[in-house]
């Protein structure tokens, strides 16, 4: 004999949410978990690349030629070239400058801390520092008269996209201070 049991027949439907609503829950946080993995494993790339620069130009510093910008005749300084590999996701990468002190999203320039420190940010992500001694102090190059000098009176280098981006680092010298003049390679590079 069949029974008729309608409390099964009404527990169907509720089940069945209830199965979509932990299924969703599940997927909810394996996404959110992708996403914070991909935000942090950005910053510790950045963070990598930013180390091999800094022994890039430990040596350029202390085994170097420093030019004087403000010689017309002076040798070249130093040089290091460095290809940095930039998540696509990055929203920053400076050299002597916190871009976005506010942390409203317009980028401005200028100097922090005589420049000698490192800022970056991922998108999703909080903003990064790696400090520097202060015998790092980044100045961005302008080129001027066949020589790349020291941009106003001293501005930070912004990157504000991912991808394979080279940088020129020279040791430079102005009023007896030393500087790492950053510019890109381009087609005026000498």
């Amino acid at each position: 004999m069949i029974r008729n049991n309608n409390f099964a027949a009404e527990m169907i439907p509720i089940r069945l949410i209830i199965s979509i609503v932990i299924i969703s829950s599940i997927l909810l946080m394996i996404g959110v978990g992708f996403r914070n993995y991909n935000i942090t494993s950005a910053e510790n790339h950045i963070q990598l690349e930013c180390e091999a620069l800094k022994s890039k130009l430990v040596t350029m510093i202390e085994s170097g030629i420093s030019r004087d910008v403000d010689e017309i005749n002076s040798c070249d300084g130093t040089k290091r070239r460095f290809t940095f590999s930039l998540p696509d996701n990055l929203i920053y990468l400076s050299f002597g400058v916190d871009p976005d002190i506010n942390d409203d999203g317009i980028l401005e320039t200028g100097l922090t801390a005589n420049g000698s420190v490192i800022f970056y940010k991922i998108s999703g992500g909080s903003k990064h520092v790696y400090w520097f001694e202060g015998k790092y102090k980044f100045r961005e190059g302008k080129y001027v008269d066949d020589k790349w000098i020291i941009n106003n009176d001293g501005e930070g280098y912004i990157i504000e996209s991912g991808g394979i981006i080279m940088l020129n680092f020279e040791f430079v010298q102005k009023n007896q201070k030393t500087y790492i003049l950053i510019h890109a390679t381009d087609t005026i590079d000498q």
